[in-house]
């Protein structure tokens, strides 16, 4: 297989997984959430998000804030993401009206869904394209392409990238490939490089709020350059700064306007949504608790880990210490949060954007195993993966297992046996799923 036809098999997955899981509806408070921000601002322009909410039932969930906005604690940095397909779907409806096709101009028409359902989508695609070819410089073609599709496809991304594409978790991943390919692709860093180093990690914080920890691991770089030659390590730092401020703005100005502050320590406090205790963190159950638990719901996670702590370390000590360290802090992170598990929800979904990391991780990983062991044991690794996340989603799809809360271990994984001989007395729900919207 040669490697110059990876992007089209990477394309060629993508398409058979949108035609198979695509669905561009808005159900559920996270989802409104976000593109209330992208619909209140380009149809009405405001930043109250009251009719939004009121349209999904959400208005009574929220109150308002010290300046007398609707308190939306979720952040921009999915809807300004999302803005050029909303805003490409915008004309073409504008254009649909010329023409006679009667689609309304509300923001909420099929193609504002579509398109911007789409552009989720689209940036998975384009964040598994962007690892691909980083993982190049690790690992042969075919090991490089198996890593990607495995952290893909064996990881909560598949679902989020198509059957729930207005959550933030695709953008996640896209966000953070993005900050590993502009990362590593100055091993000489100048002011310039850290002034778009420093946008891309701001934006990733208004991308997801967490993401921020990106931004450590080059600043202590600099500090560290900074004992060495001084005026280059604090410039190189103010830069990284100031480019973090200007991605981070947005978010800045929206809570300037609806909280009256241009810093807020927890949006989520704010609305009661959750709290966050730095000093009791679940890390246990971040990793093990059958509660969207990395472990039990991933198993490729502990591989994928166990490549960047290896092999990649081997090859790339500096890849390997910021990928494990972004890891310790996202964990750390989700499980100071009283909603650590993320409630509803397919898989640990609030650690999607780690697998750009992971896939590297598997990379290399794979890399070592094929020289040392040959294909097949890769590929069953990889196969059994993927086929594990598969199955599971088609339950989730079923309610074969529940949408939130723990999963007894038997029903976890004994059931993903058990499902396998169910299947094909199963195949007409899994039919009448795929057709439908899931909820």
């Amino acid at each position: 297989m040669r490697g110059n036809r990876h992007p089209g098999i990477l394309l060629g997955v993508w398409v058979a997984v949108l035609l198979l899981l695509f669905r561009p509806q808005l159900h559920g408070m996270d989802t409104v959430a976000y593109y209330a921000w992208l619909r209140a601002t380009v149809i009405r322009g405001s930043l109250d998000v009251s009719e939004e909410f009121i349209r999904f039932g959400y208005g009574g969930e929220r109150g308002l804030s010290p300046t007398g906005y609707r308190i939306n604690e979720w952040s921009v940095g999915p809807a300004l993401l999302w803005s050029p397909f909303f805003l490409i779907a915008h004309g073409l409806v504008h254009l649909g009206n010329a023409l006679g096709i009667p689609w309304e101009a509300d923001g909420y028409s099929a193609p504002y869904r579509i398109l911007t359902a789409l552009g989720s989508a689209l940036y998975a695609l384009i964040g598994l394209e962007l690892l691909r070819r980083l993982a190049l410089r690790i690992a042969s073609p075919a090991a490089a392409l198996w890593g990607v599709l495995t952290a893909w496809l064996a990881s909560p991304l598949v679902f989020y990238m198509s059957a729930h594409p207005f959550m933030s978790h695709a953008v996640d991943f896209f966000i953070n490939a993005g900050f590993l390919w502009v990362w590593t692709r100055w091993e000489k860093p100048t002011p310039l490089t850290r002034l778009a180093l420093g946008w891309i990690g701001g934006l990733a914080a208004v991308v997801r709020y967490p993401n921020a920890t990106l931004l450590l691991w080059p600043a202590l770089e600099d500090l560290r350059w900074a004992l060495r030659a001084p005026r280059e390590g604090i410039l190189r730092l103010l830069s990284l700064g100031v480019g973090a401020w200007i991605g981070f703005l947005p978010q800045m100005i929206v809570w300037r306007v609806v909280f009256g502050a241009w810093l807020v320590g927890n949006p989520y406090g704010i609305a009661g949504a959750g709290t966050f205790d730095l000093r009791a963190p679940h890390w246990l159950e971040v990793l093990f608790s059958t509660n969207r638990g990395l472990f039990p719901w991933t198993p490729i996670a502990a591989f994928a880990l166990a490549g960047l702590a290896g092999p990649l370390r081997r090859a790339r000590p500096a890849w390997a210490r910021l990928l494990l360290a972004q890891t310790s802090a996202q964990l750390y992170i989700v499980g100071s949060w009283s909603v650590w598990s993320g409630a509803a929800a397919f898989g640990p979904r609030l650690l999607t954007g780690l697998f750009a990391g992971f896939a590297l991780g598997l990379a290399a990983l794979y890399e070592a195993g094929w020289r040392r062991w040959g294909m097949r044991p890769v590929l069953t690794l990889s196969l059994g993966a993927i086929a594990w996340n598969l199955i599971l989603l088609a339950r989730y799809g079923l309610e074969d297992v529940p949408r939130m809360g723990p999963v007894p271990l038997s029903t976890l994984w004994l059931g993903q046996l058990t499902f396998i001989g169910r299947a094909l007395g199963e195949l007409d729900r899994i039919r009448q799923a795929l057709l439908r919207q899931f909820p």
